[in-house]
């Protein structure tokens, strides 16, 4: 036990104001220090208290308004902060040596404020109650109201001040650092979880006067366009009833006309795919423009008829929708904010693969996912070879169970058997050539899935909507797209070379120059380049698994 749980459980009326303060450093101090000595069991929490920044001083700060380091530990004291939060403010104001960081000379300063309508959005938009603080929102509106209010050094400003450091980093934990209880790799996430260091960025935030602030979060762009797309969903609930539209056709096409078709258009206009101008009930034009944006974002058939799978769809409660942004909010959370670097990122649900570089997608394409039975794992690595005209060498599990015996068997298949297994069962390779199963190209990025980028001769499996048909590892549409960019920085690869190394009967492979990084990722719900919130399937369950964490009591 540390000193500080035994402090607040004390009574200190016989204390005078001075010597209150006074035994309140002590122990503070002589708690922090036995908190250093701890071995800490959470990996979230800091492991010591900063030391004291001297070169801050009256001649080299930039607000020359500095704090009595006891008003930040009574701070401490009246407010019961946890361990862990009283080491963050402890630390963080003795790295600047107890200078304010959100107040100047005039008042209330630029990142106060905009601090303070970033934690207020993310609050109303999840409802979460826990982040209220009542006296903090009141003490700001008094300031941006009245700003002579200010007076350096009053007891007002000072908690002010100390509050604002102490939301920011409940804040930042709420909003950023995600579910504490949830092991992603218990949901079969296997990209690590981000670290956050929350000094680190209150002290960016502050330094840069809290301009771009939404610049600095630690977490994906995906994060807060799920957040703003919930404040909208939240919004559109609240305010209407979502019941199901009772359908009496199968399908409703170009001309019809129906009561039903008109209430289509009025959940359209709600949703954005349509706009207001759009009225009756008659499916025209304007009614088929907005069924095709609806149908994109729901990976849908684009083809602006209100068939099964788009009454499926509009129907579906608008709670559930609310319910699928948070889960993939949580998962937000967990992965790393992207560099500046190139990278490719694999989405499951949603069947495409997408080449990013310097934050913008340079070119995406239709893939083939592992079926519910064979799921292809959530993952990152490094891609690193190329392998042209590829071997494909049969796993044990597909050699076993799904693959004849005889010679005829092979040779038909252009396969040969160069060993066998302990049971008997034959090891079996594919050669190089247009039936390969592996396709002209391999793209590789070494893990212990067993899992990577190839060609297919099965082209046709990419018209389908729904595209979960292989036993794990990723089919791309545009194999020869894909080696061209990869191989940029080989210039001894040019695109012929690598059309006719393709085309050649003889496995080779290529190291890049440029090792890329790769992500295979699973998101259910996203913002696209295009601004449009999209949906998709819970294809192999991962969204009911982590909402039986988020939302115990639904169960």
């Amino acid at each position: 036990m540390t000193l500080l749980p035994f402090l607040k459980s004390c009574s200190m009326s016989f204390f005078s104001s001075a010597q209150r303060n006074c035994v309140i450093r002590l122990c503070l101090v002589t708690g922090i220090a036995v908190l250093v000595g701890c071995e800490a069991t959470n990996a979230k929490k800091i492991k010591h208290v900063h030391a004291i920044d001297t070169t801050v001083n009256q001649q080299t700060a930039f607000v020359n308004l500095f704090l009595d380091s006891a008003a930040v530990q009574q701070f401490i004291y009246t407010q019961h902060l946890t361990e862990n939060d009283s080491l963050l403010v402890e630390s963080f104001y003795r790295m600047r040596n107890y200078e304010y960081a959100w107040f100047d000379s005039s008042g209330v300063a630029e990142q106060a404020y905009n601090f303070v309508n970033l934690y207020r959005n993310y609050r109303e938009s999840v409802n979460d109650k826990s982040l209220e603080l009542p006296l903090l929102d009141s003490v700001i509106e008094k300031f941006r109201e009245d700003s002579t209010r200010f007076k350096p050094g009053t007891p007002e400003v000072i908690n002010a001040e100390i509050m604002l450091s102490w939301q920011f980093f409940r804040y930042v934990q709420k909003a950023y650092g995600g579910n504490e209880e949830i092991n992603p790799e218990d949901l079969g996430w296997f990209i690590p979880r981000k670290k956050i260091d929350p000094l680190l960025l209150l002290d960016s935030i502050v330094s840069n006067n809290g301009k771009d602030i939404t610049g600095y979060l630690p977490v994906a762009p995906l994060f807060e366009q799920l957040r703003k797309a919930l404040e909208t969903y939240s919004k559109i609930e609240t305010a209407n009833h979502w019941t199901p539209i009772l359908f009496t056709k199968e399908k409703y096409v170009a001309g019809d006309s129906a009561s039903e078709i008109g209430l289509v258009k009025k959940r359209l206009q709600l949703l954005g795919d349509l706009g207001n101008d759009d009225a009756g009930n008659v499916l025209n034009e304007k009614t088929t423009a907005g069924i095709n944006s609806y149908q994109q974002r729901m990976g849908l058939t684009t083809d602006g008829v209100l068939g099964k799978g788009f009454q499926q769809s509009i129907n579906v409660p608008l709670k559930d929708r609310i319910r699928q942004i948070l889960v993939n909010m949580e998962r937000a959370r967990w992965v790393p904010k992207p560099g500046k670097g190139p990278f490719i990122f694999v989405n499951i649900p949603e069947f495409k693969l997408h080449v990013m570089d310097s934050g913008k997608q340079q070119f995406e394409m239709a893939v083939v996912v592992g079926k519910p039975a064979t799921t292809t794992v959530i993952f990152n690595g490094n891609m690193q070879y190329v392998v042209f005209a590829p071997y494909w060498n049969v796993p044990y599990s597909i050699a076993k169970n799904e693959m004849g015996r005889s010679a005829s068997y092979f040779s038909k298949r252009n396969m040969e058997v160069v060993g066998h297994y302990s049971d008997g069962t034959p090891m079996v390779r594919q050669k190089p050539g247009p039936t390969n199963s592996l396709g002209r190209v391999k793209f590789l990025f070494p893990n212990s899935y067993s899992i990577y980028l190839h060609d297919t001769p099965s082209k046709g499996l990419f018209g389908q909507t729904t595209r979960a048909f292989s036993h794990g590892c990723i089919r791309i549409a545009e194999p020869e797209k894909m080696a061209n960019w990869a191989l940029r920085f080989n210039p001894e690869w040019t695109p012929e070379k690598i059309k006719e190394a393709m085309n050649a009967s003889k496995e080779k492979t290529v190291t890049i120059n440029n090792p890329i990084p790769v992500f295979v990722g699973y998101f259910t719900c996203w913002v696209g380049s295009n601004g449009k919130l999209n949906f998709r399937n819970d294809l192999y369950g991962h969204d009911q698994k982590l909402a039986d964490h988020l939302f115990p009591a639904d169960n």
